[in-house]
């Protein structure tokens, strides 16, 4: 199985919000350009797929990944993990798991959630993850199969082919966590697991990643399936 995880605001429970901090002032924005990050990608792709491109992505800049959550949730409402479009965050539990069980180099770097108050609502500590694998799957052109979720565009095009190609698949279902990238250098927003890093996850009291039982799920389901 392959496990996709992205925040869907209508399963959070009720008036809750979390978003990245805002741009710093001057003009200044905290996510890399294309030349800094996506343009310096390093290819290693495996001789066991070939259909897929496999990219480890570069370190940031203190600066760019020191970016904190606002959010008006309580301690009890924040879960372990968030995947919030172009930022993932996770909690001390969920960052040592990812290190003992994915030593791919992904970098993390300690941040606050912040109430509207402006003051840290967790003495949990959590951080702002630079997930480094990114993957380009090509695009066999095939038809959709039926999915839980509300694909992307981006999504609808590479997802058909881990459905009718089974050494995809079978590929994909070894890399613990991924994202995807597309021929033109457009992220995918949604975060990928397999499922040995999901039951990781899930045995050790994770939150935040409920599966859905249902069809785009209900409050509090976060995790579609592939």
């Amino acid at each position: 199985m392959i496990y996709r995880l992205e925040i869907d605001f209508n399963n959070l429970p009720e008036r809750i919000y979390f978003s990245a901090e805002k741009p710093m002032p001057f003009k200044m924005d905290r996510r890399p350009g294309p030349s800094e990050y996506k343009y310096s990608f390093e290819e290693f792709t495996s001789s066991e797929c070939h259909h897929c491109k496999l990219y480890k992505a570069p370190l940031l800049s203190e600066w760019r990944i020191n970016v904190p959550i606002e959010t008006n949730a309580t301690e009890k409402d924040i879960p372990d993990i968030l995947v919030l479009i172009d930022h993932i965050y996770v909690s001390d539990k969920v960052k040592l798991l990812i290190e003992k069980n994915d030593p791919f180099g992904h970098q993390f770097w300690p941040i606050e959630i912040l109430g509207e108050n402006g003051k840290n609502v967790t003495d949990t500590p959590f951080y702002h993850m630079n997930m480094r694998r990114y993957l380009t799957i090509t695009n066999h052109h095939k038809s959709l199969m039926d999915v839980d979720f509300s694909p992307s565009l981006q999504e609808k095009e590479f997802i058909p082919s881990i459905q009718h190609n089974a050494s995809i698949r079978k590929f994909i279902e070894l890399l613990p966590l991924w994202k995807h990238i597309d021929q033109a250098y457009a992220v995918g927003s949604a975060l990928y697991i397999n499922g040995t890093m999901f039951n990781t996850l899930k045995s050790n009291g994770v939150t935040g990643i409920n599966e859905f039982t249902e069809p785009y799920g209900k409050q509090g389901e976060m995790v579609a399936h592939i």
